[in-house]
């Protein structure tokens, strides 16, 4: 992954986390269903997303650093 995925999960991850610790605070019922559901969500989420970032990652190798010569046929 490069830094700018990591910059993006800090942005992302970082209000989420932060609204997942208001959300078990407000709660008066302390019904954890719906918050397990939505950390199961979270996870899938970022399980998704690195793993197709890093098959892209792979697969382009000129965003790697590794520049392809030109084709002109």
């Amino acid at each position: 992954m490069s830094i700018m995925s990591f910059v993006f999960f800090g942005l992302m991850l970082l209000p989420l986390v932060i609204f997942l610790i208001w959300i078990i605070n407000k709660d008066k019922k302390k019904n954890y269903l719906g918050l397990l559901v939505l950390i199961a969500m979270a996870i899938v989420a970022i399980y998704s997303i690195v793993k197709f970032d890093s098959n892209f990652m792979e697969s382009n190798p000129a965003i790697n650093g590794k520049p392809q010569s030109p084709s002109y046929r």
